[in-house]
């Protein structure tokens, strides 16, 4: 997929924009849909082998009837990792934006996350932060790209982080530093990763054993990436969860749309719950994000 941004000057007219069509031998053609005659200043605008490996380049236009002008830029994203993975086809994506690199996660085609923003994962973890009077221990389900384990890590309270994630090279490719900076989240000497299923290990947890529990193994019960991860969101593995948590313990849950059953089956499995909704803007318009609180009676 190529990605295009274009920016214009003020004066540029309304009617200059650009429409994409892909060519043969995934060669990327811009076409001005305008009545002006334009020309191109510089190359041909035209995606050569290079910028297909992720460089972004930029093109000036030019109106030569009302001399004003706007600037085309074309970004192809870098497929940085390709795997076959246990739930299906992992991707990291690497694509150039006038703030730096970003990064994206992609499985089974559907976009998870990416490193543009990452308000809402560390928030999934500042919630129980600010919550817990003494969040020593932790259990983070969903990896990702670390932002929530990081933010754990940044508070000194906390002690241990057991961190499940299914995909062994999604823990690879944060070890080997493929994301920048982010080697030193599962390198922390507090962290302690386990390869597995959450599904698996909640059940076999040890009563008593967190002070926090954080879920985001998915993009919550309405909006499945995996279909077998629906039992993440029901009350057989709420109540696991429930039932490792400490007196006073939270289970928070991250899901990308309202979960009004989820939300009864997490107070009927661990006590009172809060839904916090953060809104980010993505691809120039709104989206809601829900993170959902139960608190354990203490």
């Amino acid at each position: 997929m190529y990605h295009v941004r274009v920016g214009v000057e003020s004066s540029l007219p309304q009617a200059a924009k650009p429409s994409v069509r892909t060519a043969a031998a995934a060669t990327l053609t811009v076409l001005l849909t305008t009545s002006p005659p334009w020309s191109r200043v510089g190359a041909p605008v035209t995606a050569t082998a290079s910028e297909r490996q992720g460089v972004s380049r930029t093109y000036d236009i030019r109106c030569r009837r009302s001399r004003t002008y706007g600037v085309l830029v074309i970004d192809t994203p870098q497929t940085l990792v390709r795997h076959d993975g246990v739930d299906g086809e992992l991707v990291v994506r690497r694509r150039v934006t006038p703030d730096g690199p970003v990064y994206e996660l992609i499985v089974n085609g559907t976009f998870l996350m990416d490193t543009a923003e990452t308000s809402t994962e560390r928030l999934l973890a500042e919630l129980a932060l600010d919550r817990h009077p003494d969040p020593a221990t932790v259990l983070v389900a969903g990896l990702g790209f670390g932002f929530t384990v990081a933010s754990l890590l940044a508070d000194g309270r906390v002690r241990r982080v057991d961190v499940v994630e299914i995909e062994p090279t999604l823990v690879d490719v944060l070890r080997r530093g493929v994301v920048p900076g982010l080697d030193a989240v599962v390198g922390d000497p507090r962290v302690r990763m386990v390869v597995d299923d959450v599904r698996a290990v909640l059940p076999a947890s040890a009563p008593a054993t967190y002070d926090a529990i954080l879920l985001d193994v998915d993009n919550g019960p309405h909006f499945l990436v995996h279909e077998a991860n629906a039992e993440v969101y029901e009350p057989p593995l709420l109540g696991a969860a429930a039932r490792a948590l400490r007196p006073g313990g939270l289970l928070a849950v991250w899901s990308a749309s309202p979960a009004p059953v989820l939300d009864d089956a997490l107070a009927d499995a661990v006590g009172p719950v809060e839904q916090v909704v953060r809104t980010v803007r993505r691809e120039q318009r709104d989206v809601d994000y829900h993170v959902y609180v139960a608190s354990r009676a203490g």
